[in-house]
Protein backbone atom coordinates (compact mmCIF):
# COMPACT_ATOMS: atom_id res chain seq x y z
CA UNK A 1 0.00 0.00 0.00
CA UNK A 2 1.03 3.61 -0.15
CA UNK A 3 0.82 7.16 1.02
CA UNK A 4 1.07 10.19 -1.22
CA UNK A 5 4.13 12.21 -0.25
CA UNK A 6 3.70 15.14 -2.61
CA UNK A 7 0.96 17.72 -1.97
CA UNK A 8 1.27 18.73 -5.63
CA UNK A 9 0.00 15.39 -6.91
CA UNK A 10 -3.77 15.55 -7.28
CA UNK A 11 -4.81 12.72 -9.60
CA UNK A 12 -8.46 13.54 -9.95
CA UNK A 13 -9.64 16.88 -8.68
CA UNK A 14 -12.45 17.00 -11.20
CA UNK A 15 -14.00 13.61 -10.58
CA UNK A 16 -15.77 11.88 -7.71
CA UNK A 17 -13.63 9.45 -5.76
CA UNK A 18 -15.68 6.49 -6.95
CA UNK A 19 -16.36 7.66 -10.46
CA UNK A 20 -16.83 4.17 -11.88
CA UNK A 21 -18.13 2.21 -8.94
CA UNK A 22 -21.57 1.84 -10.50
CA UNK A 23 -20.01 -0.20 -13.31
CA UNK A 24 -18.34 -2.72 -11.04
CA UNK A 25 -19.63 -6.23 -10.71
CA UNK A 26 -22.17 -6.59 -7.85
CA UNK A 27 -20.86 -5.57 -5.55
CA UNK A 28 0.95 7.88 3.28
CA UNK A 29 3.95 7.70 4.71
CA UNK A 30 4.33 4.08 5.71
CA UNK A 31 6.68 1.44 4.36
CA UNK A 32 6.27 -1.30 6.96
CA UNK A 33 4.03 -4.31 6.36
CA UNK A 34 0.88 -2.25 6.32
CA UNK A 35 -1.53 -2.36 3.43
CA UNK A 36 -3.28 0.65 2.04
CA UNK A 37 -3.18 3.74 -0.07
CA UNK A 38 -3.67 7.15 1.52
CA UNK A 39 -2.89 10.83 1.19
CA UNK A 40 -0.87 11.61 4.30
CA UNK A 41 -1.67 15.32 4.18
CA UNK A 42 -5.42 14.56 4.07
CA UNK A 43 -5.71 12.49 7.23
CA UNK A 44 -7.57 13.94 10.21
CA UNK A 45 -5.79 15.16 13.35
CA UNK A 46 -4.92 12.38 15.75
CA UNK A 47 -7.61 11.61 18.37
CA UNK A 48 -10.09 13.98 16.71
CA UNK A 49 -13.84 13.83 17.23
CA UNK A 50 -15.48 13.62 13.80
CA UNK A 51 -19.00 14.99 13.73
CA UNK A 52 -20.92 12.97 11.14
CA UNK A 53 -24.20 14.38 9.85
CA UNK A 54 -26.61 11.89 8.27
CA UNK A 55 -28.81 13.69 5.74
CA UNK A 56 -32.00 12.73 3.91
CA UNK A 57 -32.06 9.22 5.36
CA UNK A 58 -34.73 7.00 6.84
CA UNK A 59 -34.08 5.61 10.31
CA UNK A 60 -33.20 2.23 8.80
CA UNK A 61 -30.72 3.87 6.43
CA UNK A 62 -29.14 5.77 9.30
CA UNK A 63 -28.75 2.57 11.30
CA UNK A 64 -27.13 0.84 8.32
CA UNK A 65 -24.71 3.73 7.74
CA UNK A 66 -23.75 3.93 11.42
CA UNK A 67 -23.19 0.19 11.66
CA UNK A 68 -20.88 0.09 8.67
CA UNK A 69 -18.96 3.24 9.54
CA UNK A 70 -18.37 1.71 12.95
CA UNK A 71 -16.60 -1.23 11.30
CA UNK A 72 -13.64 1.17 11.09
CA UNK A 73 -13.96 2.46 14.66
CA UNK A 74 -11.94 -0.20 16.57
CA UNK A 75 -8.93 0.42 14.35
CA UNK A 76 -8.59 4.21 14.63
CA UNK A 77 -7.95 6.69 17.41
CA UNK A 78 -10.75 8.88 16.04
CA UNK A 79 -14.16 9.30 17.65
CA UNK A 80 -17.32 9.18 15.52
CA UNK A 81 -20.18 11.36 16.71
CA UNK A 82 -23.38 11.01 14.68
CA UNK A 83 -25.98 13.74 14.37
CA UNK A 84 -29.26 14.26 12.56
CA UNK A 85 -28.50 17.96 12.19
CA UNK A 86 -27.20 19.50 8.96
CA UNK A 87 -23.74 20.37 10.26
CA UNK A 88 -20.81 18.01 10.52
CA UNK A 89 -17.19 17.49 9.57
CA UNK A 90 -18.54 14.79 7.26
CA UNK A 91 -22.01 15.27 5.79
CA UNK A 92 -23.37 12.07 4.30
CA UNK A 93 -26.45 12.15 2.10
CA UNK A 94 -28.61 9.33 0.74
CA UNK A 95 -29.24 8.84 -2.96
CA UNK A 96 -32.08 6.37 -3.39
CA UNK A 97 -31.77 6.42 -7.17
CA UNK A 98 -28.10 5.42 -7.36
CA UNK A 99 -26.25 2.16 -6.84
CA UNK A 100 -22.89 3.86 -6.27
CA UNK A 101 -21.52 6.55 -4.02
CA UNK A 102 -18.76 9.13 -3.82
CA UNK A 103 -16.73 10.87 -1.15
CA UNK A 104 -14.23 13.62 -0.62
CA UNK A 105 -10.83 12.36 0.50
CA UNK A 106 -10.17 12.95 4.20
CA UNK A 107 -9.79 16.60 5.16
CA UNK A 108 -10.77 17.76 1.66
CA UNK A 109 -14.22 17.68 3.26
CA UNK A 110 -13.31 20.88 5.11
CA UNK A 111 -13.34 22.81 1.83
CA UNK A 112 -16.89 21.87 0.86
CA UNK A 113 -19.65 24.42 1.41
CA UNK A 114 -21.43 23.71 4.70
CA UNK A 115 -24.72 23.44 2.81
CA UNK A 116 -23.35 20.62 0.62
CA UNK A 117 -22.64 16.96 1.40
CA UNK A 118 -19.12 15.60 1.53
CA UNK A 119 -20.18 12.02 0.84
CA UNK A 120 -23.08 10.26 -0.86
CA UNK A 121 -24.35 6.72 -0.43
CA UNK A 122 -26.42 5.05 -3.14
CA UNK A 123 -29.10 2.82 -1.66
CA UNK A 124 -30.23 1.21 -4.91
CA UNK A 125 -28.60 -2.15 -4.34
CA UNK A 126 -28.64 -5.24 -2.15
CA UNK A 127 -27.93 -4.87 1.59
CA UNK A 128 -24.51 -6.48 1.06
CA UNK A 129 -23.64 -4.10 -1.76
CA UNK A 130 -24.77 -1.03 0.18
CA UNK A 131 -22.88 -2.12 3.29
CA UNK A 132 -19.67 -2.58 1.29
CA UNK A 133 -20.18 0.77 -0.40
CA UNK A 134 -20.56 2.54 2.96
CA UNK A 135 -17.34 1.00 4.28
CA UNK A 136 -15.52 1.90 1.05
CA UNK A 137 -16.72 5.50 0.96
CA UNK A 138 -15.96 6.04 4.62
CA UNK A 139 -12.46 4.76 3.95
CA UNK A 140 -12.15 7.70 1.56
CA UNK A 141 -13.53 9.92 4.32
CA UNK A 142 -10.64 8.78 6.52
CA UNK A 143 -8.14 9.74 3.82
CA UNK A 144 -7.70 6.42 2.00
CA UNK A 145 -7.33 6.07 -1.75
CA UNK A 146 -8.17 3.30 -4.20
CA UNK A 147 -5.99 0.24 -3.75
CA UNK A 148 -6.01 -0.59 -7.46
CA UNK A 149 -3.90 2.56 -7.99
CA UNK A 150 -0.96 0.90 -6.22
CA UNK A 151 2.19 1.01 -8.42
CA UNK A 152 2.81 -2.65 -7.56
CA UNK A 153 -0.66 -3.87 -8.44
CA UNK A 154 -0.81 -7.20 -10.23
CA UNK A 155 -3.88 -6.38 -12.33
CA UNK A 156 -3.67 -7.25 -16.01
CA UNK A 157 -6.00 -4.61 -17.39
CA UNK A 158 -7.51 -4.75 -20.86
CA UNK A 159 -7.25 -1.03 -21.51
CA UNK A 160 -8.98 -1.09 -24.89
CA UNK A 161 -12.05 -2.81 -23.46
CA UNK A 162 -12.13 -0.36 -20.56
CA UNK A 163 -11.98 2.64 -22.88
CA UNK A 164 -14.73 1.16 -25.06
CA UNK A 165 -16.96 0.49 -22.05
CA UNK A 166 -16.51 4.05 -20.83
CA UNK A 167 -17.28 5.48 -24.27
CA UNK A 168 -20.46 3.38 -24.51
CA UNK A 169 -21.59 5.00 -21.27
CA UNK A 170 -20.86 8.51 -22.53
CA UNK A 171 -17.67 8.81 -20.47
CA UNK A 172 -14.26 10.03 -21.56
CA UNK A 173 -11.01 8.05 -21.80
CA UNK A 174 -9.36 10.35 -19.26
CA UNK A 175 -12.03 9.34 -16.75
CA UNK A 176 -11.03 5.71 -17.24
CA UNK A 177 -7.39 6.69 -16.78
CA UNK A 178 -8.14 8.47 -13.52
CA UNK A 179 -10.54 5.95 -12.00
CA UNK A 180 -8.93 2.69 -13.07
CA UNK A 181 -5.90 2.67 -15.34
CA UNK A 182 -3.61 5.27 -13.78
CA UNK A 183 -1.37 4.22 -10.89
CA UNK A 184 0.14 6.61 -8.38
CA UNK A 185 3.72 7.58 -9.35
CA UNK A 186 6.25 5.69 -7.26
CA UNK A 187 8.40 8.79 -6.68
CA UNK A 188 5.44 10.51 -5.04
CA UNK A 189 4.37 7.72 -2.72
CA UNK A 190 5.78 5.43 -0.09
CA UNK A 191 4.51 1.92 -0.60
CA UNK A 192 3.61 -1.12 1.44
CA UNK A 193 2.30 -4.40 0.02
CA UNK A 194 -0.51 -4.33 -2.52
CA UNK A 195 -3.75 -5.73 -1.04
CA UNK A 196 -6.26 -7.09 -3.54
CA UNK A 197 -8.60 -7.93 -0.61
CA UNK A 198 -8.84 -4.31 0.57
CA UNK A 199 -12.29 -2.75 0.84
CA UNK A 200 -10.70 0.13 -1.08
CA UNK A 201 -10.04 -2.12 -4.11
CA UNK A 202 -12.52 -2.13 -6.98
CA UNK A 203 -14.10 -5.31 -8.25
CA UNK A 204 -13.32 -5.98 -11.91
CA UNK A 205 -15.46 -7.93 -14.39
CA UNK A 206 -13.62 -10.36 -16.64
CA UNK A 207 -14.06 -7.99 -19.60
CA UNK A 208 -11.68 -5.51 -18.00
CA UNK A 209 -8.88 -7.96 -17.39
CA UNK A 210 -6.70 -9.41 -20.12
CA UNK A 211 -6.48 -12.78 -18.36
CA UNK A 212 -10.28 -13.06 -18.33
CA UNK A 213 -10.47 -13.77 -14.59
CA UNK A 214 -12.87 -11.50 -12.72
CA UNK A 215 -11.95 -9.98 -9.37
CA UNK A 216 -14.89 -9.98 -7.00
CA UNK A 217 -15.76 -6.83 -5.15
CA UNK A 218 -14.69 -6.99 -1.52
CA UNK A 219 -17.50 -6.67 0.99
CA UNK A 220 -15.70 -6.08 4.27
CA UNK A 221 -12.49 -4.67 5.72
CA UNK A 222 -9.44 -6.81 5.08
CA UNK A 223 -6.87 -7.53 7.75
CA UNK A 224 -4.60 -5.23 5.76
CA UNK A 225 -7.17 -2.42 5.98
CA UNK A 226 -7.31 -2.80 9.74
CA UNK A 227 -3.53 -2.77 10.17
CA UNK A 228 -3.13 0.17 7.84
CA UNK A 229 -5.70 2.43 9.47
CA UNK A 230 -4.26 1.53 12.88
CA UNK A 231 -0.94 2.84 11.61
CA UNK A 232 -2.57 6.01 10.28
CA UNK A 233 -4.42 6.66 13.52
CA UNK A 234 -2.48 4.77 16.23
CA UNK A 235 -3.90 4.22 19.69
CA UNK A 236 -2.24 5.81 22.70
CA UNK A 237 -1.83 2.84 25.03
CA UNK A 238 -0.22 4.78 27.86
CA UNK A 239 -2.21 4.91 31.13
CA UNK A 240 -3.09 8.56 30.50
CA UNK A 241 -3.99 7.82 26.89
CA UNK A 242 -6.36 5.03 27.91
CA UNK A 243 -7.96 7.26 30.55
CA UNK A 244 -8.53 10.07 28.05
CA UNK A 245 -9.88 7.61 25.49
CA UNK A 246 -12.45 6.30 27.96
CA UNK A 247 -13.51 9.82 28.93
CA UNK A 248 -13.84 11.06 25.34
CA UNK A 249 -15.78 7.99 24.23
CA UNK A 250 -18.18 8.42 27.15
CA UNK A 251 -18.69 12.08 26.21
CA UNK A 252 -19.27 11.29 22.54
CA UNK A 253 -21.69 8.46 23.32
CA UNK A 254 -23.65 10.74 25.66
CA UNK A 255 -23.90 13.58 23.15
CA UNK A 256 -24.67 11.49 20.05
CA UNK A 257 -28.24 11.97 18.91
Amino acid sequence: MLFNTSPLFVPHQAVHATIDQSFEEPLPLLSRNKRGVAFGEKTWPQHAVLNIALLNMTNDQKDLVKHNINQWAPYTNLYFKFTDGPHGDLRITADNNASSGWSKIGTDAKYVLLTKPTMSIGFKGSPTEVAAQIQHEFGHGLGLKHEQQHPDRTLQLDKNNIYEEFELRGRFPWEADIAIIQTLPRDQVTTSPYDVKSIMHYGFPASRLSNGHAIERNTHLSEGDKRFVRALYPADNSPLGKLLDTAIRAMVNTQTT
